[in-house]
């Protein structure tokens, strides 16, 4: 019976230790991810596939409204180009950042191209057009057409932001990532 007796106060024990340590890793995780009490967001790396320093490739594309257009013609202003799909609920939660982000930081349309795929034909395409439209440029093209074979952004979404020499300065999955580097550069 003393053995027994023994067992259950080292196991209570180490229950008690346990949820002490749980305790206090939930405290520093919070800690770390909310910017009012001392801690900063953590850094979200830039996409394997299109890392800062790599020129944007060479393309042209087609845009919604029949306009054609190139990697050249955005040489000499800064430019955000962003990868959607249609069948991508992530992806639609970027969209009203990148809209919110272009306003801010005063961008014009032809300084945000958007690639939206839309492989799916169940997919409404228009909840997508119709959220960027006046904010960005738009061509409907997935990651397999030639602009996303160029650019090979690994997934989506997908946000590049390249500098005015047509350098890629920053990318991530995340419209807020790209945000931070388009106001330094």
């Amino acid at each position: 019976m003393g053995v027994l007796v023994a067992a259950v106060v080292v196991l209570t024990a180490l229950t008690l230790f346990n949820l002490v340590l749980t305790m206090a890793l939930v405290r520093r995780l919070r800690r770390l991810e909310d910017p009012g009490r001392g801690g900063t967001f953590p850094e979200f790396p830039d996409l394997e596939e299109v890392p800062a320093g790599r020129p944007v490739p060479d393309f042209t594309a087609t845009t919604r409204d029949g306009v054609e257009i190139s990697a050249k013609e955005r040489l000499g202003d800064r430019a955000v180009y962003a990868f959607f799909d249609t069948s991508c609920g992530t992806c639609k939660k970027q969209l009203q950042p990148l809209v919110d982000f272009a306003r801010r930081a005063g961008l014009s349309p032809e300084q945000v191209i958007a690639f939206v795929g839309h492989e799916d034909p169940e997919a409404d395409a228009d909840a997508y057009t119709s959220v960027l439209e006046g904010h960005a440029t738009i061509v409907m093209q997935s990651l397999g057409d030639e602009v996303g074979l160029a650019f090979s952004p690994g997934g989506i979404p997908a946000v590049i932001l390249a500098d005015a020499d047509g350098v890629v300065v920053r990318s991530g999955v995340e419209v807020r990532s790209v945000a931070a580097a388009f106001l330094e550069a």
